[in-house]
Formats: C-alpha cells, structure tokens, sequence
C-alpha cells in the first residue's frame, strides 16, 4: 500500500518530468532518466534534375509529405548528414563541388530557407556516391566525358570550425565507380557496369596522389549492374541495387545479404543462394540507383530513378521476389538517399 509519503513523491517526480519535458528537452540533450525523448528519423534525397533536396521526417506517419528546400544546384547526387552541427553535405554536379547546408532540419520551414554553410573548390567532375569517415568525405568520381575518362576519389577534410570543406587527397582508380560506403576503415566501391563491388582496405591511409588497386572484388552473382549500396553494421546485412539494362524501365531489382560478415573477410563472390532478391514488374524497380535500410522499422528505402521521373519505394525488410512496395512517393529526378536515425 502506498503511503502519503509514496504519493507526495511520485507527485514530485511527475511534476519534475512535466517541467522537464515542458522546458528541459532541446536538440542537444534529448534524453532523461534514460528515456529517449526524440526518436526521430529522417531520409534526406537528392535529385538530379529539379533543384530541390528532399526531406522526409520517419516519424510522421506512414504517408508523410516529402519535404524540400532550394538546393545550390539542380544536378545534385551524393548526401550525408552530421547529427552533431545538423549539417547536410552533397555532391553538387552543376558545379562539381561539396556543398554543406547550415541546421537543415531546424531552417527548414524558415521563411528564408535553408543557407549554404559552405562550398568546397571543384576538384571533380561527374561526381556520384558520398562516403564520411574520421571528419573526411570522398566523392566517387565516374570516368566519362570531360575527365579524361578518369575514375578518380576525392578526400575532403570537413572538421575545420571555420566551415571549410578542405581538399586533402585525389586517388585514380581504374574500375569505374558510383555508390561508395566506409565499413569500418575499409571503403567499399560499386564497380559501375559490373556485378561486383570493390574492398578498399584502410583506404584513409593511402598517399595522396596514389593509385588505388581494390584489396579484393566481391562478385554478387545474378545482378547485371549495379549502382547502390548499404550496409548496416548492427544488423549485419548488406542491399545492393541492379539496375539492369539501363534502358529498360522494367528490369531493376534489390539484392539483400543477410549475415554479410559470415561471408568472411576474403570473399570474392556471393552465390543466389546467398542473398534474396525483390524484382518483377510488381515491384516498380527499373533503374534504383540507390538504397537505404532503416533497422528501426525493418524497411527498405529506394532511390527509383526511372519510374515516373523519379520515385521513393518503400520495401518491407522480409520483402522478396516480386513483392509490390508498401509506400510510392514521387521525388523528381531521385538520385540519392542518406537516412538518419536520432
């Protein structure tokens, strides 16, 4: 049985959390006696075409609306978010620099926009996929016209508190590249073209001005070409997007590795038996050029770049085969995704 005391305490203690979550809660502390007080999760988009980023809070409901706000390019690509100064980096190709935009999520309904913090020199053409490792980024450079057909990575150091975007390092490489992620100190490629991604082992430590050879070549047998990757460190699972044909609107499909690090730190290829695959007209997947997991809610969010101009899929993580998406948003010209989880 309770007693006075017991209930003047816990009227105490309610009262101390009301006040708390009335004025104690802000952005940079969001927690309190362990509790998570903002659980928020938001997708971020690029498009290549019509000028504008997306952003979509997670938390809105299962059809929210796509957000955006006036990017510093139409052409835009590659994307990561810094949680900590809540700052947006992307690979800007009308311009073929870094841009980084200043509290997006905090500017986004200011009647002024969102402010571009800062730019970094143009050091790249035909930029694709974005990576972040130890306060630097690399834009994946794809060899074609007006590059010399050079494949190239380009290192920007992004710590500096006067918000510059510093250029530390240029490697060539000879695969042709687009979807880049850091697993650990390694960098693992897309080999644009191909079946396969490659393994860059300590890729950070290389001399700038190096050519980089990959440590090794993953093959995903089955795929026809692929552009995007994710992989996800907690569950353990790796989702790779096969374009196809890239003229055909219909081909496309996800690939999804379970247990990815059984298949050991010297793998070379990855048999169908060892991955599931979501493709077939049902599932709307035509040239997905990227992708992103999201373990809190087990979905998979895809960039579809070919279906209606561009359009947000949205997969259950158990999705397979010809499985018909659970969300369809409209992004014009989807060209790149980046999710972040408070």
């Amino acid at each position: 049985m309770l007693t006075n005391l017991s209930y003047s305490r816990l009227s105490l203690l309610f009262l101390a959390l009301a006040v708390f979550s009335l004025s104690g809660c802000n952005d940079d502390d969001d927690t309190f006696l362990g509790i998570d007080l903002d659980d928020d999760g938001t997708l971020f988009l690029s498009s290549n075409t019509s000028g504008v980023v997306g952003v979509l809070n997670l938390e809105d409901g299962d059809t929210p609306p796509i957000e955006t706000f006036t990017a510093a390019g139409t052409d835009g690509d590659g994307l990561y978010y810094d949680s900590g100064e809540g700052n947006l980096y992307q690979v800007n190709r009308t311009n073929s620099i870094v841009v980084e935009y200043n509290d997006v999520r905090d500017d986004l309904d200011d009647p002024n926009g969102v402010d571009v913090e800062a730019r970094s020199t143009s050091d790249f053409s035909n930029g694709r996929g974005l990576a972040f490792s130890d306060d630097r980024v690399v834009v994946a450079q794809q060899g074609g016209d007006g590059n010399d057909d050079q494949n190239r990575f380009v290192v920007y150091d992004i710590s500096d508190d006067d918000d510059m975007i510093e250029l530390t390092a240029s490697y060539a490489t000879s695969i042709a590249l687009w979807g880049i992620q850091f697993v650990g100190n390694d960098l693992y490629a897309v080999v644009d073209k191909s079946d396969s991604v490659a393994v860059f082992t300590n890729f950070l430590s290389n001399a700038t001005g190096d050519t980089l050879v990959p440590s090794r070549f993953i093959e995903v047998n089955g795929i026809t070409r692929t552009h995007g990757l994710e992989y996800n460190a907690d569950d353990d699972i790796m989702i790779l997007t096969d374009i196809g044909d890239a003229g055909d609107d219909m081909d496309g499909a996800l690939v999804v590795i379970r247990n990815f690090s059984n298949l050991g730190s010297s793998a070379t290829s990855v048999d169908s038996t060892q991955y599931t695959r979501i493709g077939g007209d049902a599932t709307r997947l035509g040239n997905p050029v990227d992708v992103a997991w999201d373990q809190e809610t087990d979905r998979i969010f895809v960039a579809e770049r070919a279906t209606d101009g561009g359009t947000l899929l949205v997969f259950e993580g158990n999705a397979q085969d010809n499985q018909t998406p659970v969300r369809r948003l409209p992004f014009e010209g989807l060209s790149s995704l980046y999710l972040h989880r408070d």
